[in-house]
């Protein structure tokens, strides 16, 4: 049988391909060690397969000797530089795909058909390494009667689900239909049983039919002069099935279950008026139905289907499907973009990789029955995407160059804050380790592992990103809430008054940022909380000192020369605040606006106040002889100033670049700062500086920032 094949094949070939197909014979024979060829038993099956590529697909001798290649040596290792070596490059191409081809989840095709498909598009640089399996699996469906149930029912499943979507795409409609029939009869075993059945039965009687409906047809064709040939064919039985189960009728209610092709013998730049020539005469003869009129003559599909359909009412008053075409849109329509090139004035090398071309584009663009999600950029499948397997056979879909920390944040945040690292094919790996298309993964966790700022530095996905600063947020709350009540407890112990006061005095003398910084690191502990001890007298010690200072100052005169910058009665505040005579007070920080006095110390000019800074009672009780009327000049040119503003919201994605195109882009602001802490139920309190010229802009502003979505609060504060 082996070589009774090699010879029919050999029979067929031209001189140039049969040296090469004649050297690919003897290579598996050399590899295999054997003498007599008919003791390779690989090789009838490979050239199944070939003939398949080569009848119904118009491939050449690539495609077969890669056939004989691949399942000759199907599990052993395959040397890519030795068949470049000894072949050439396009054939060690189309070997190295079919090597690369995944094994298939049969649980996970059914939902993920459409990744599979990329994926294999990814790992081929030839395309025709997938018409190989499409032509290895129409040979398994045709040799599955003496196999076992299961054997049948998950090949017939995969070719449902895969292959024959595939073919579909490619215009491969023969294939595609031989297989829909073939799967049907394994899956559905009795319903194809009784449909084949009910066709035979009433075989007879169609053919009358249509040789009723195509008398008064051919008569009227060869008046017009045009060469055509007439065919009737019964559908295929899982067409007329899959019409029964949509229109919810019995075998007997499907009226098309035949349909009447015309092909027609014409040059190619008459093709379309030939094709409409013979759609007039039909409609001459019979009533067509105008909304079943469909012109793929003028608009082609994907596949490079060509055709022209028409349904019209042929005699008893029964609908007929009519398929108007010429030979070759005929062969284009069995075998797709694999006929095209045939059609060439010739068969270079060009017009081959325009054909390939055309059929990788056609497996791009997503099937409408296989289409449940929108169509992604082509450019995005060969150099952005790749596709990872889990250890259950999911297929998930990341960016090119991502790591096993963005692998395991697409698949759950849990996972990702607890990853260690990575089993990567069979090879542990670490965080920073990057994937490549068709890794298998595994990620390996531990609950000891935390979110590190780090990571950001790892993690390419924006989305890793945001759940990374996310999880540290939540760490960080975590000992946060800790080290607040450890505070707490500390001020009880040392018998001190817990308030804010007493917090912000100690995070100046700890030179930390905030009270959140401030309880995180004692949770944490970064920070040891027996120095708040030290940290309190160190500061009474202080204090102390300045009491000191100001017992002398109150020994000075009563200044009664103080001079005024002008003759009014008040202290008139100029655009240069930094000057020898007055400065803004840090502990209120003073702005345009708002209602001030002003303040002399001995050392240090005159501080500008807030007449509500906390200080204020004090200065005015305590000093009233250095206490100076001030105001604002309006009509100054005056410089901004800095002021803090508390927001209070819901902690959500984006809300930080709501905030920031307000201050930068409405009111083209300089923001000199911005942070966010996470609160309890989902909720953040924010801290942003900012720069700003008077009190009116200020609470315009903050009216602006109150009606963003999901701000609760907007206030200044006063931060010393």
């Amino acid at each position: 049988m082996t070589d009774s094949l090699v010879k029919k094949f050999s029979e067929v070939l031209n001189e140039t391909d049969k040296v090469l197909f004649e050297k690919a014979i003897n290579y598996v024979i050399k590899k295999k060690n054997i003498i007599d060829i008919n003791e390779l038993d690989c090789l009838e099956k490979s050239l199944n397969i070939a003939k398949i590529g080569q009848e119904e697909m118009n491939s050449g001798i690539s495609l077969i000797v890669s056939c004989i290649l691949f399942y000759c040596f199907d599990n052993e290792v395959f040397n890519f530089d030795e068949l470049q070596n000894e072949f050439n490059n396009e054939i060690a191409d189309i070997v190295n795909g079919l090597y690369k081809s995944p094994n298939f989840e049969l649980s996970k095709l059914n939902i993920q058909s459409e990744n599979f498909i990329k994926l294999m598009l990814t790992i081929s640089k030839d395309v025709r390494s997938i018409l190989i399996k499409i032509a290895e699996y129409l040979y398994l469906l045709r040799n599955l009667n003496n196999k076992a149930l299961t054997i049948q029912t998950k090949i017939a499943a995969e070719v449902s689900v895969l292959f024959a979507p595939i073919a579909h795409r490619l215009g491969l409609y023969a294939i595609k239909s031989e297989m829909e029939d073939l799967v049907m009869k394994y899956i559905h075993p009795q319903v194809y049983r009784e449909i084949a059945k009910k066709l035979d039965k009433t075989k007879e009687s169609r053919s009358k039919y249509i040789k009723q409906f195509i008398s008064p047809l051919d008569s009227e064709l060869k008046k017009s002069g045009l060469k055509c040939e007439i065919k009737g064919r019964p559908k295929s039985i899982f067409s007329i099935w899959n019409k029964m189960s949509k229109q919810d009728v019995d075998f007997e209610e499907v009226y098309d279950k035949f349909a009447i092709r015309i092909i027609i013998d014409s040059p190619l730049e008459t093709e379309k008026d030939n094709c409409w020539k013979v759609y007039s005469i039909i409609t001459d003869k019979y009533l067509p139905n105008p909304k079943r009129l469909r012109d793929w003559i003028s608009t082609p599909k994907n596949s490079g289907y060509e055709s022209l359909h028409t349904t019209v009412i042929g005699p008893e008053q029964k609908w007929v499907e009519v398929q108007i075409r010429t030979k070759r849109m005929d062969e284009i329509a069995e075998k797709g973009h694999a006929a095209h090139w045939k059609y060439k004035e010739n068969r270079e090398e060009k017009n081959k990789s325009e054909w390939l071309a055309k059929m990788r584009e056609a497996l791009e663009k997503p099937d409408e029955s296989l289409k449940n999600e929108q169509d992604e950029n082509k450019s995005n499948l060969y150099t952005d995407e790749i596709f990872i397997f889990t250890p259950k056979g999911d297929l998930k879909r990341l960016k090119a160059g991502y790591s096993v920390l963005d692998f395991a944040f697409s698949i759950h945040s849990s996972v990702g804050e607890t990853c260690t690292g990575a089993i990567v094919n069979d090879k542990i790996v670490t965080i920073k380790h990057i994937l490549k298309n068709g890794d298998n993964v595994k990620i390996l966790n531990s609950k000891n592992q935390k979110p590190k700022y780090e990571w950001l530095e790892i993690v390419k996905s924006t989305r890793a990103k945001a759940k990374i600063k996310r999880a540290i947020k939540s760490v960080t709350y975590q000992d946060s809430d800790l080290g607040k009540e450890l505070v707490k407890q500390k001020f009880s112990q040392l018998k001190i008054v817990y308030n804010d006061l007493n917090i912000r005095l100690l995070t100046e003398y700890f030179k930390i940022k905030s009270d959140i910084d401030f309880y995180q690191s004692i949770g944490s502990g970064k920070l040891d909380i027996h120095k708040i001890k030290k940290a309190f007298t160190d500061i009474n010690e202080q204090v102390n000192e300045e009491k000191e200072n100001v017992n002398e100052e109150d020994n000075l005169r009563e200044i009664d020369d103080f001079k005024f910058k002008s003759n009014q009665d008040y202290l008139i505040i100029e655009n240069n605040l930094n000057t020898v005579d007055y400065y803004i007070a840090k502990c209120c920080n003073p702005i345009p606006g708002d209602e001030i006095f002003g303040f002399i110390t001995v050392s240090k000019g005159t501080r500008i106040h807030k007449k509500s800074c906390p200080n204020a009672v004090d200065l005015l009780k305590r000093y009233p002889y250095r206490v100076v009327k001030a105001r604002w000049n309006t009509k100054s040119d005056i410089d901004k100033f800095r002021v803090h503003i508390r927001i209070i919201g819901k902690d959500r994605i984006g809300i930080s670049n709501s905030i920031m195109e307000i201050i930068s882009k409405e009111f083209k602001l300089n923001l000199k700062g911005l942070n966010i802490q996470a609160r309890k139920n989902d909720m953040f309190e924010g801290m942003l500086v900012t720069d700003i010229q008077s009190i009116k802009q200020l609470n315009t502003l903050i009216d602006r920032l109150k009606k963003i979505e999901d701000i609760f609060e907007v206030n200044r504060i006063i931060k010393q």
